[in-house]
């Protein structure tokens, strides 16, 4: 019997009844979800009253624990979820460009993402061929891509078409799921490195402590803060970041670094505006500094290993 009423029940009691799902209820609800066994209007629901709530790590791991068991596990050293996408305002999509640099420069790299076309934001998917990221069908294509180009980009309806779905019902009622936090996790290139890019308050810390709680091995993740919710360092801010590691979650106080006069490419490959291109600089080497940091564990020489990539790529 699908498990799904006694869900609702949990966390849509009234206010001293009501409750968070535990790790075992999210997963087995998700799994009976991802196997038919339930409607959507059921699913969508308790979705709809978790966030009401606020999800917690318990709830997100275990429906990204159910959703992992389906995904595919693709082997590379880079997870870069893209899936808020920039408002206009902010600029071009620059982590593109920090993610194209780190592949390369010996890192593997698999971003997956999704196109919220109602939103009418800047998405990574905009700019793949402006730098020669290839577009992968499915996993198996995806694999085979970073084997020769060293990254790819996997849209998320090609490895998690369930969680496309899920995250299409924000226009249908109104509000966004828990699932936006979910396909952040989903890790489909199994990366030993990866970074979180979130909006909202207190959901940096949340996305470190889910990666804990999921607990994968040897999976280091940055959460910070990013540029309209996107996987993308904002250098102009001080800001404390989070880091998941097997061993336990950690927080740093990290004092902004904007270089005034960085050095520049002759051309941004994603049509900067001149009058953006010191910002779309200082981002790039933050993005990358970022990730690098998961590696290194130390950020003086993750950002000088950054400035160093990006000061090669403007001399080229």
């Amino acid at each position: 019997m699908s498990s799904i009423l006694e869900c609702i029940r949990t966390v849509g009691r009234g206010e001293r009844g009501r409750k968070p799902l535990t790790f075992e209820q999210a997963y087995r609800v998700m799994k009976e979800y991802l196997a038919g066994e339930m409607h959507d209007d059921q699913m969508a629901m308790l979705l709809m009253l978790i966030r009401v709530q606020n999800e917690t790590k318990q709830e997100i791991a275990g429906f990204v624990t159910a959703f992992q068991s389906l995904v595919p596990n693709i082997g590379v050293d880079i997870d870069w979820p893209c899936y808020a996408g920039k408002r206009p305002a902010a600029g071009k999509p620059w982590h593109v460009i920090a993610a194209r640099l780190l592949a390369d420069n010996g890192y593997t790299v698999l971003l997956h993402g999704y196109d919220d076309k109602p939103a009418s934001r800047e998405h990574a998917e905009h700019y793949l061929d402006a730098l020669n990221i290839p577009l992968a069908d499915n996993a198996d294509h995806a694999k085979a891509l970073i084997s020769e180009h060293g990254i790819a980009y996997l849209p998320l309806g090609h490895f998690a078409p369930q969680a496309e779905t899920m995250i299409s019902w924000k226009s249908r009622y109104g509000l966004r799921t828990p699932i936006n936090t979910v396909v952040r996790a989903l890790n489909p290139g199994g990366g030993r490195l990866g970074l979180r890019g979130s909006f909202h308050p207190g959901f940096q810390q949340l996305h470190a402590e889910i990666e804990h709680e999921i607990g994968e091995v040897a999976h280091s993740v940055i959460s910070f803060k990013g540029q309209s919710g996107e996987s993308e360092y904002n250098p102009k801010v001080s800001q404390t970041v989070w880091l998941s590691q097997p061993d336990g979650v950690e927080s740093y106080y990290w004092d902004s670094i904007f270089d005034e006069e960085p050095c520049l490419p002759a051309t941004c490959p994603l049509g900067t505006p001149e009058e953006e291109a010191v910002n779309m600089a200082n981002t790039v080497i933050s993005t990358m500094a970022s990730i690098l940091f998961t590696d290194l564990k130390d950020r003086e020489q993750a950002h000088r290993k950054a400035t160093d990539i990006w000061n090669t790529y403007c001399q080229q």
